[in-house]
């Protein structure tokens, strides 16, 4: 994909003094919490009530019925073929947390083929690999899903590939910039989106 002219960006994160309460909280129930502050949530927060809906939805795709190493790899392998540096510099902790190795987060970088799958991750992976090539997941590919999915994990599946493809494009062309803690984890892996 085409990188923009400028990184800087289009609109600016949201200063400490014009916090609310929700998004104070929000903030804190992360990791280095106000002190280096998430810029997709301070950026975001200027529409609040799409925002407030947005966490909602957000929040129950994190917290779904989709096992948490098959979520992390299918957001990993989403940020990778859709861009999105953002939310591949911060999945690579929340992947790591969830049993997702480093050998197999530069292979979701790239070459998937660098690593041996489980079959039915390498179908849910390639699920992502068909979105971005042909817009839509195939009929054999889906057939080896539903043999592990229910419909309503299928839909779930689908809402969490097409989740991450929004907030890629939404955050590149906000231009949200990777806080330092977060660029520097993802200058640590090899692959990825470029920066």
């Amino acid at each position: 994909m085409r990188r923009m002219a400028t990184e800087d960006p289009r609109i600016a994160p949201l200063p400490r003094d014009e916090w609310d309460e929700r998004l104070s909280r929000l903030l804190t129930t992360f990791p280095r919490g106000t002190e280096e502050p998430m810029n997709i949530f301070t950026t975001l927060a200027r529409q609040p009530e799409l925002f407030r809906r947005w966490l909602g939805f957000g929040g129950a795709l994190l917290s779904g019925r989709l096992h948490g190493r098959l979520r992390e790899l299918v957001i990993l392998r989403t940020a990778f073929r859709f861009d999105g540096r953002y939310e591949w510099a911060h999945h690579i902790e929340l992947g790591a947390a969830q049993g997702v190795t480093t050998s197999e987060v530069v292979a979701l970088g790239g070459d998937l083929s660098a690593v041996e799958w489980d079959p039915f991750e390498l179908a849910a992976l390639t699920a992502v690999d068909e979105t971005a090539d042909e817009g839509a997941v195939t009929d054999a590919t889906w057939s080896n899903l539903a043999q592990r999915l229910d419909s309503g994990e299928l839909v779930e599946f689908l809402m969490l590939i097409a989740h991450y493809i929004m907030l890629s494009t939404v955050l590149r062309s906000l231009r949200v910039q990777l806080e330092p803690s977060a660029a520097a984890l993802a200058e640590g892996v090899a692959g990825g989106p470029p920066a």
